[in-house]
C-alpha cells in the first residue's frame, strides 16, 4: 500500500465515531439494533429537533402572512376563475399545530432527561424523539 493511500486510510480511520465492542467476537446474537447514548447527547440531539419543529413553525407564519395577503387581494378575482376558492390556510394551520406541538413534547421530554444516565434507545424510542424518519405510507 502506498504511502499516500496508508495516510487517507488513518486519517478516515481517524475520523470514524468510536466503535462498540464487537458482542459478535464472543459468538452472542444481537436481535434488532439498539443505541446507546449519553443523556447529555440525548438532551442536544431533542434540542435540535426542537429548534428545527419551531423553524418550521415559523416559516409557516411567514406564509400565512403572505397568503393573506394575496387572498386580500386576489380572492374575488380566485373564486371568479376557479368557480369556488377554498384557502390553504387550514393546511397551514394544520401543519402549523403539529410542529408546535412536536417541539412542545420534545421540549417535555428533553426536560425530564437525565443527563449524567445512559439511556439505550430501540427504534421505537428513535422515532418518539424524531431521530428516525416517520414511516410513510
Amino acid at each position: 500500500m502506498s504511502r499516500a493511500r496508508t495516510a487517507r486510510v488513518r486519517k478516515l480511520s481517524a475520523a470514524l465515531p468510536p466503535r462498540a465492542p464487537s458482542a459478535s467476537a464472543s459468538g452472542e446474537l444481537i436481535a434488532g439494533i439498539t443505541i446507546t447514548i449519553k443523556g447529555r447527547e440525548l438532551a442536544v440531539r431533542i434540542a435540535d429537533r426542537i429548534r428545527w419543529h419551531r423553524e418550521r413553525g415559523d416559516m409557516l407564519i411567514q406564509q400565512m402572512r403572505k397568503l393573506t395577503e394575496l387572498e386580500r387581494t386576489a380572492a374575488e378575482d380566485l373564486a371568479y376563475m376557479l368557480g369556488r376558492y377554498e384557502s390553504p390556510r387550514a393546511l397551514l394551520e394544520k401543519r402549523l399545530r403539529d410542529h408546535e406541538q412536536r417541539a412542545s413534547f420534545l421540549a417535555f421530554v428533553r426536560d425530564h432527561i437525565v443527563v449524567d444516565a445512559t439511556y439505550r434507545l430501540d427504534p421505537s424510542d428513535l422515532k418518539m424523539i424524531d431521530v428516525l424518519p416517520p414511516e410513510r405510507m
